[in-house]
């Protein structure tokens, strides 16, 4: 004789298995530190200073510490692009556009770096390359966002040929 299964037996057999699935992955994905990895407290203690430095508008302290935390990691597009600003801030726009680069080849949709580096081709009469950053800002910021509102009013003054802020 075939044993007859009730429906709401396999059903929760089925929410066992999906909870105990649930919370298997998310134990999985909560560990797993790697030991050999290099240690990024130094660059997080450079990068906080350097952008401490930039508030006070002290780029090219705020360099130095950007470089040394680089050292430690030449994966983050902050970095980068605070590197990127600190030279633009300077005047350096060659070694303001090198970093703005770098920044973007690890994050093509770093807004930061998007809208810092149209301000850097404003400064340069590349109005069109600054365009095209603030298209690339309003499909990634569909609802919009800071950066965007900034490259635009950037934009419109340059436009009316007036100097920006950022």
């Amino acid at each position: 004789m075939l044993k007859k299964i009730k429906p709401y037996l396999i059903i929760n057999k089925i929410n066992t298995f999906v909870i105990f699935f649930l919370f298997s992955f998310s134990a999985l994905s909560a560990g797993g530190g790697d030991d050999d990895k290099k240690d990024t407290s130094v660059k997080s203690a450079y990068y906080y200073k350097a952008v401490k430095l930039i508030k006070k508008k002290s780029f090219n302290l705020a360099i130095e510490n950007l470089l040394k935390a680089e050292q430690n990691n030449k994966t983050d597009p902050d970095i980068y692009n605070y590197l990127g600003f600190s030279f633009r801030k300077t005047g350096d726009l060659e070694k303001a556009g090198m970093y703005y680069n770098k920044a973007l080849t690890i994050s093509p949709k770093h807004k930061g770096a998007l809208e810092y580096q149209g301000e850097m081709f404003l400064t340069l009469g590349q109005l069109q390359k600054a365009e095209s950053n603030l298209k690339k800002l309003e499909k990634i910021c569909f609802l919009g966002c800071e950066e965007e509102k900034m490259l635009k009013a950037s934009i419109s003054k340059y436009k009316k040929g007036k100097k920006s802020n950022y």
